[in-house]
């Protein structure tokens, strides 16, 4: 995919809507176009957080392994959807694997490059962030759910907000 065509995917992406033009521009020049066939890992758990990911077009289920429960998928993202934030936050690992249930392509973006750009342009760098951590709290309450479907734990019929 040519950078005129990695800036068209990212126009396109829901996550990236109403970003300026030329945070997009920035953001074209060090992504790189990844595909995965369907079944295939995008990551593992445990791997060195390199990238993060943006999905472009596909579908991806992330899931965790557990000795006792085997894989146990925590949420299925789809287009416009980012994953792999681990290295925005400063983790050296993943914490979980991302598995491709079909036929995936997504925009790989250094995660160092990447939170180079954040701290270069403060404005692009708080709403890219902002929209990262609201990612993060999806991904936690897939997580929260998961760990009370498995403890048996039943949720009121009410839920309380989280901080």
């Amino acid at each position: 995919m040519s950078d005129p065509t990695i800036l068209e995917a990212l126009r396109n992406l829901e996550f990236f809507h109403d970003i300026d033009d030329e945070d997009l521009k920035r953001l074209a020049e060090i992504a790189r176009v990844l595909e995965f066939p369907a079944d295939s890992e995008m990551f593992h758990e445990y791997d060195t957080a390199r990238d993060v990911f943006a999905i472009v077009s596909g579908q991806v289920s992330i899931v965790i392994f557990t000795p006792k429960y085997g894989w146990r998928e925590l949420v299925q993202v789809g287009a416009g959807e980012l994953i792999g934030w681990s290295p925005l936050v400063g983790r050296d690992r993943l914490f979980d694997t991302a598995k491709a249930v079909a036929p995936t392509k997504a925009l790989a973006f250094d995660g160092q490059k990447l939170l180079a750009l954040c701290r270069e342009n403060s404005a692009f760098g708080f709403e890219f962030m902002h929209r990262a951590a609201k990612v993060l709290a999806q991904r936690l309450g897939a997580t929260h759910s998961q760990l009370r479907e498995i403890t048996g734990v039943k949720l009121p019929s009410e839920q309380p907000e989280s901080d």
